[in-house]
C-alpha cells in the first residue's frame, strides 16, 4: 500500500500436525512487514499570485501554505523586491524564513510594511518570492506573486484666480 504506517507484524503459528508428524521448535514466529512508504514533508507556496493593499493600509499580509504532507520541520524564505514600488520609499523590504513544525499545516503569514506618502504616483507593485525550502519540503506553485499598493493620493485640480483686483484699459485701446 502507499500508507505511511510504520512496520507491521504478523504472528505465524504451525499447529495440529497430521500423519504422525510432531511439532518442532520453534512452532511460532513473527513476520515483520517493513514499511517502504516515506512521510512527505510537503510543498510550501504562496496562497495567491496577486495581493493588494491600500497605500494607507499600514501593511500587507502575505500567506504561505503547506500542502501534501506534514512530516518533519520545514521552512521557506519569503523575500520582496522592487517592482514599480521602491524600498524604503514605498514599502519596507522583507527577507525572512517562515517555519512549520512537524505535523503543522496551519497557514503562516508575513507582514510587509507599506509607506503612506503624499505623492500622486498611481498604483505601484512589489514582487514577492518564496524560495530555498528546507527540511525536505518542495517549492509549490505559486512561488511568486505581485503585491499592488493602491495609491490613495489624489491630484488636486489647482486654483484659478485673477492676477489683480483692478484693471484699466483705454476706450480705444482694443481689448483688455
Amino acid at each position: 500500500d502507499a500508507l505511511v504506517e510504520g512496520n507491521e507484524t504478523v504472528n505465524v503459528t504451525v499447529s495440529a500436525p497430521t500423519g504422525g508428524a510432531t511439532l518442532g521448535t520453534p512452532s511460532t514466529a513473527v513476520l515483520t512487514i517493513t514499511d517502504n512508504d516515506v512521510a512527505a514533508a510537503g510543498t510550501l507556496q504562496l496562497s495567491a499570485t496577486t495581493y493588494s493593499v491600500a497605500e494607507n493600509g499600514g501593511s500587507a499580509t502575505i500567506t504561505i501554505t503547506r500542502a501534501g504532507g506534514s512530516a518533519g520541520a520545514v521552512g521557506v524564505t519569503v523575500a520582496t523586491s522592487n517592482g514599480t514600488a521602491t524600498a524604503p520609499a514605498d514599502y519596507t523590504a522583507v527577507s525572512q524564513t517562515v517555519s512549520f513544525a512537524a505535523g503543522d499545516t496551519a497557514n503562516k503569514t508575513v507582514s510587509i510594511p507599506i509607506a503612506d506618502d503624499a505623492l500622486v504616483e498611481g498604483n505601484e507593485t512589489v514582487n514577492v518570492t518564496v524560495s530555498a525550502p528546507t527540511g525536505g519540503a518542495t517549492l509549490g506553485t505559486p512561488s511568486t506573486a505581485v503585491l499592488t499598493i493602491t495609491d490613495n493620493d489624489v491630484a488636486q485640480p489647482g486654483t484659478l484666480q485673477l492676477s489683480a483686483t483692478t484693471y484699466s484699459v483705454a476706450e480705444n485701446g482694443g481689448s483688455a
